[in-house]
């Protein structure tokens, strides 16, 4: 029936090549209303790509084969134009335009029996990429009634160019295609599956379709139903057929770990964290957490029951995944806390979106995170946050530095943690759902607790403050665990020395004077880098420009006795067991043949019993059992006790009456017991009637 460059798909239908379309019986029926309609009878589809407009058309020229249409629309063919192959086969202009012309004419000689399917809006209006000859041939049909047609349209593209031509639309009827639920996503794939297991010879049970729906739902935020969850089936499906041809599977049935594999390589999401988490990994995750983030205890504790609640499944889904505020001064371990979470729920520590807010102190800074509106430079890249977050949707987004921020970043992130959305400068959704949001601020740091809330109330609005999860505290860094971080950063330094072929060694001595400087800084962990670098990588960059280490040599650094800080000592192979003279001979190898990542210390006792000081390390156990060896003072006693002054009674004047100046006992007199000879003065006995002083105030008392 139709001509050479005309497109049956009424005819494709019958012969099976279109896919048979399930569901979406109520957008073919508003189709049929349409064109049944006296004026304005050419149906718009409008919706965002993926929705399914093309599945819908093609299921209405199944429809039409069928006959399932009303009597009036019996006998219509639905078709397309092949644009293509007629530029193809056209070596003039104006031979392609009689192509057109003879195409069109045909449409409209069909007496209405032939209804136009139009994906390109270039057909009918002027578009930058469209062929500017179609709308000239075709446009006056349509607008006369000569021809029907059923046009597909994003819903920007229909705003720029079918929105702004009057006579196109009053021949159009919109009707917005939205997106179908799961369960309708789930009979829509259900009969998609049976077509992949007749073509790839496999067996998908209908856990596996409701898996790919819920997955697909859950992990791939940026498309749509029900194109994402089709997408899922039919990779996961053809990677199956893929290991059946290459031998590395026999088993033909598709298994929900191969839906999970295709989950993480779309996302970068761990396959094993897709389907099902590992319980005894969340249940030790404080420590997991605590080998690099050393002395923060509740910090820990807070962060490790967020994430098991996450995992559970109880967090609220229309939330992003935890939503934190880290109180602390520098150097503690607010960003290594970041990095370590990142490392624990995505096995990687580069999935973290690090934003400084000192960059953002501007009221433009807006358009940076969101993007610039249109028409403006650098629309097209999209915004720092928003297309970061589009583009990897799992990852932990670090707002450093928060109270340096505009106040109106604050307000956008009002709508940030309370509905995990954004939109961004193109007028795309992007989802926040999926991430964990940590904010880092040093205000009220050093406040008590109880002034501390009261503080960031002033500062922060307290709309901001409701809508985050958890408030964390981190605390100084105690000189008892200074040596366990140093201990991580000294490794990573062996393990670079290694990467160069270079064997470095640190004696206990050593590392025990890296952990008393960075006490003595009070700069916190920071200033560890700084001293490495200072003592041991530049001078050690030295020696090897002038070729003094060589692979088999050992680097080791030792702390002298007569001089300060550390020093290296290239020892050749024949030297290596020699033992150096050192301030202290407590000898101790690192094993960089390990994770670098020291076991933390027993801080998760919790009011336990015993020795208050058993979470202390062994050194420093020893170090203050000797100091209470040698000291007079038991060790159970405090150094300084309170001092109980007496109450005066009728003290009535300062000037020239009352007593004298009290001697107030030294460090020296407290704790010890009174003698003979000390003299009662230390603590004046003081009467009711107290006698006057002479004119010179502030002299003896009377005898």
């Amino acid at each position: 029936m139709s001509g050479k460059y005309i497109v049956d798909y009424t005819e494709k239908a019958k012969d099976g090549t279109l896919k048979h379309i399930v569901g979406r019986e109520k957008e073919r029926r508003r189709i049929m209303h349409i064109l049944l309609r006296d004026t304005k009878n050419n149906p718009m589809l409008l919706g965002t790509t993926g929705i399914g407009k093309t599945s819908i058309v093609e299921g209405f020229a199944e429809c039409l084969y069928k006959g399932n249409v009303p009597p009036k629309l019996k006998g219509h063919h639905l078709v397309s134009v092949d644009i293509a192959s007629m530029m193809i086969d056209s070596k003039t202009q104006a031979e392609y335009e009689d192509h057109l012309k003879t195409a069109f004419q045909e449409i409209q000689e069909a007496a209405g029996k032939m209804i136009l399917f139009i994906n390109d809006l270039g057909f009918l209006a002027k578009t930058p990429n469209g062929n500017p000859e179609i709308p000239k041939f075709l446009k006056p049909k349509v607008l006369d009634g000569g021809i029907k047609c059923v046009v597909e349209a994003e819903l920007n593209a229909f705003k720029q160019y079918i929105e702004q031509d009057p006579d196109l639309m009053s021949c159009l009827q919109t009707m917005y295609v939205e997106e179908p639920n799961p369960q309708e996503t789930t009979d829509i794939i259900s009969d998609f599956a049976k077509h992949l297991e007749q073509k790839y010879e496999i067996k998908i049970s209908d856990e596996i379709v409701k898996s790919c729906v819920t997955m697909s739902g859950r992990y791939v935020k940026s498309r749509l139903f029900p194109e994402k969850a089709i997408d899922l089936l039919d990779e996961a499906a053809t990677g199956l057929m893929m290991d059946l041809d290459e031998g590395k599977t026999t088993d033909r049935e598709l298994h929900l770990q191969q839906v999970a594999n295709i989950i993480s390589l779309w996302t970068g999401i761990p396959m094993d964290k897709v389907d099902a988490e590992d319980k005894q990994r969340l249940i030790d995750l404080e420590n997991f957490l605590g080998r690099r983030v050393i002395g923060q205890p509740e910090a820990i504790s807070v962060i490790s029951g967020a994430v098991r609640r996450m995992k559970s499944g109880l967090q609220d889904p229309n939330r992003p995944l935890g939503t934190f505020l880290f109180i602390g001064t520098t150097g503690v371990g607010k960003t290594e806390l970041a990095k370590a979470l990142s490392e624990f729920m995505f096995d990687d520590e580069t999935a973290l979106l690090r934003l400084d807010m000192s960059e953002y102190m501007e009221k433009s800074s807006v358009q940076r995170m969101l993007g610039p509106p249109p028409g403006t430079p650098g629309f097209e890249k999209g915004g720092v946050l928003t297309e970061a977050v589009r583009l990897r949707p799992y990852q932990v987004v670090l707002f450093d530095e928060l109270e340096k921020a505009h106040s109106d970043i604050l307000n956008l992130m009002l709508q940030l943690l309370d509905e995990g959305r954004l939109t961004d400068g193109k007028g795309l959704t992007v989802d926040f759902k999926n991430t964990v949001v940590i904010m880092t601020s040093n205000l009220g740091a050093n406040l008590p607790r109880y002034q501390r809330m009261e503080f960031l109330r002033k500062n922060l609005r307290p709309e901001f403050l409701a809508r985050i999860d958890d408030i964390i505290p981190f605390h100084g860094l105690a000189e008892e665990n200074l040596l366990a971080i140093v201990d991580i950063h000294l490794n990573k330094f062996v393990k670079r020395a290694k990467a160069v072929n270079v064997k470095a060694e640190l004696t206990l001595e050593a590392r025990k004077w890296f952990a008393d400087e960075v006490f003595i800084a009070k700069n916190g962990v920071r200033e560890i880098k700084r001293l490495i670098q200072h003592h041991i990588e530049n001078p050690l960059s030295v020696l090897m420009m002038y070729d003094k280490v060589g692979p088999d040599d050992l680097v080791k650094i030792i702390r002298p006795k007569d001089k300060k800080g550390v020093e290296i000592v290239v020892l050749k192979p024949g030297e290596q067991d020699k033992e150096l003279d050192e301030a202290v001979t407590i000898e101790k190898k690192m094993d960089d043949g390990v994770d670098d990542r020291p076991p933390p210390p027993p801080t998760f006792k919790l009011n336990s019993d015993g020795d208050e000081n058993s979470d202390l390390p062994a050194w420093k156990r020893a170090q203050m059992e000797a100091q209470n060896a040698q000291s007079s003072i038991p060790a159970e006693n405090p150094a300084v006790k309170k001092i109980k002054m007496p109450v005066i009674k009728a003290f009535k004047s300062t000037l020239g009456k009352g007593l004298g100046g009290l001697k107030i006992p030294t460090l020296s007199q407290i704790g010890q017991p009174k003698t003979e000879t000390q003299s009662n003065e230390d603590v004046p006995n003081v009467q009711e009637n107290v006698p006057d002083l002479p004119p010179s105030v502030g002299g003896e008392p009377k005898a």
